[in-house]
């Protein structure tokens, strides 16, 4: 279905257009939602135990959750700068959908950077009897 007052059926792709962006969108925020969920368990465990005497730890604790916090948020706000950098470049500018990919793929490198470390735990994880 094309508008009357666009020829050439530039409504439907505008729509078109925008189904793309919301689908990159919810992309983005199914593959972010589970470490958002993770991070703040891990901050109510550490705000629930937190320890009187234990200023170390405590500290420790609170840097681990500050740079967690870093990973979640900027990877996908980097990923969403360089692709609508990266979109407004193109002829014609696609900065909409550039950003939803970036996004995306800034959540997929989260996701990467969680494997590797999860990897790297395990391979220096022992076990002590």
């Amino acid at each position: 279905m094309t508008d009357t007052t666009d020829p050439g059926g530039t409504a439907q792709a505008r729509r078109r257009h925008g189904r793309r962006i919301v689908v990159r969108c919810v992309w983005a925020v199914v593959l972010l939602a589970p470490p958002v969920v993770l991070w703040v368990m891990g901050a109510a465990d550490a705000a629930q135990h937190k320890s009187p005497t234990d200023w170390v730890g405590n500290h420790r604790t609170k840097v681990a959750l500050e740079n967690a916090a870093l990973l979640i948020a900027g990877l996908p706000a980097a990923g969403v700068v360089i692709g609508a950098l990266a979109g407004a470049v193109r002829r014609p500018p696609r900065t909409g959908l550039w950003a939803a990919t970036g996004a995306v793929l800034g959540a997929v490198a989260l996701w990467a950077f969680g494997a590797y470390a999860f990897l790297t735990a395990l391979r220096h994880f022992t076990i002590v009897f």
